[in-house]
């Protein structure tokens, strides 16, 4: 008998793990990619010895899926330390201090003690016990306010939301306002306090790799250009087919005018210009004024990532941030990152560019009353769908998207699971 065959648009996160649940089924997959590469926004490009992701990106080890699934050690993954750095320029100085978990690092945190009101430490570990144990399902069912609104009902000072949680979550919301739901503020603070925040060896494009290879790189077929045009039928390389079921495995246009961008700035920098591991905040940050969120260097925590006596330094500007400057080519954003950076390290003049990135469409909006969700609903007569967009912004939410993607699949071909 003649295995049924499934064609996923997109060789993103959501549809290599599309294809992998579907294969499980006894289901035969054809992935098909129009750019020269999968992983989708999960991408690393090698140059002059240095792993660029294209965008700044972690993997987070507390969300339930990396928890049940992934195998970081085949991954060679390590971690960030837990907590922040905040860096701070005031009165022509350049100032540092740590905010580290006091779950996990007690000795580091009680510096913290010294610079921060009690109150919002307080409120941190508060929040830490309470989402830490929250499942998933309960926080996506919950309220539905902005994280900003959420988080000064929740009792937070001003300073301490502008100068540590602002660019913290606007460099992984990729929006400075905080106008995301306070949904998706609390799985991400809750799967923080989970787990760790890490790189796997290869670079962030290390787990699609993974996934291809069990699918096996046969079944994916790259530059090539295919449009859905029904349940069963596709356009592929200008000729129509039929299969068993379409899944598109990309956002369509509509979906993709909706979505945050960001640019990255790497540097070349000498090796242990900036010590530790762990991400620096722009203590300064005011949309308007400036434009660095955060700050990050790779290197230090996956020595891949440079070669022997180079550090690379990973600079995150968010698109709307960039926008209020009036930033929009790559020559204009490097220049504000060296003028921001001069006042935060002093010798960084010296670091050579490596490559600017603007990632046009990297997040979804989830913005409050958006009901971001877990699960994902099917009409029968829809083509069906899977990605981050579907559900909610995170390599978790396009996880959870390609399994009910592949689970309704499964449904419209009469298989047993």
């Amino acid at each position: 008998m003649t295995k049924p065959t499934v064609h996923i648009i997109g060789s993103g996160i959501s549809g290599l793990r599309c294809a992998e649940n579907l294969l499980q089924c006894g289901i035969e997959v054809k992935i098909v990619e129009r750019s020269d590469s999968i992983g989708g926004r999960m991408r690393t490009t090698e140059k002059n010895g240095f792993l660029l992701d294209h965008g700044f990106h972690v993997m987070q080890t507390g969300y339930p899926h990396s928890r049940a699934e992934i195998d970081f050690k085949e991954l060679g993954a390590r971690r960030f330390s837990p907590g922040a750095k905040i860096v701070k320029s005031s009165g022509g100085k350049a100032k540092q201090y740590v905010l580290s978990d006091p779950f996990r690092s007690p000795v580091s945190s009680i510096s913290a003690l010294f610079t921060q009101k009690w109150s919002d430490l307080y409120n941190i570990a508060k929040l830490r016990l309470s989402l830490g144990f929250e499942s998933p399902d309960r926080i996506f069912e919950g309220s539905d306010g902005t994280t900003e609104s959420y988080l000064k009902k929740s009792g937070f000072s001003e300073p301490f939301i502008n100068e540590f949680l602002r660019p913290l979550f606007s460099g992984i919301f990729l929006e400075s306002k905080l106008e995301t739901s306070e949904r998706m503020f609390k799985f991400v603070f809750a799967s923080m306090a989970r787990g760790d925040m890490v790189l796997p060896k290869g670079g962030i494009q290390a787990y699609p790799n993974l996934i291809a290879d069990r699918i096996g790189r046969d079944r994916i077929e790259l530059s090539t250009l295919a449009t859905p045009v029904d349940t069963t039928t596709l356009v592929l390389g200008g000729r129509e087919v039929k299969t068993d079921q379409v899944v598109v495995a990309h956002p369509q246009r509509e979906a993709a005018d909706c979505m945050n961008s960001v640019w990255t700035v790497y540097f070349s920098a000498p090796d242990k210009s900036i010590k530790g591991n762990y991400i620096l905040l722009n203590g300064n940050y005011e949309v308007g004024k400036n434009a660095i969120a955060h700050i990050a260097v790779p290197s230090n925590i996956q020595p891949t990532y440079s070669p022997s006596g180079k550090s690379l330094v990973a600079v995150t500007i968010v698109g709307d941030a960039a926008n209020a400057l009036d930033l929009d080519s790559d020559e204009s954003i490097e220049n504000q990152a060296r003028l921001e950076l001069r006042d935060l390290f002093e010798k960084s003049d010296t670091w050579e560019t490596i490559e600017v990135f603007h990632t046009k469409h990297a997040l979804p909006l989830t913005e409050s009353q958006s009901n971001a969700s877990s699960t994902v609903n099917f009409n029968q007569d829809e083509i069906i769908c899977c990605g981050d967009h579907t559900t909610h912004g995170s390599m978790e939410g396009a996880i959870k998207s390609a399994d009910h993607a592949a689970g309704e699949v499964v449904r419209r071909l009469g298989i047993s699971a």
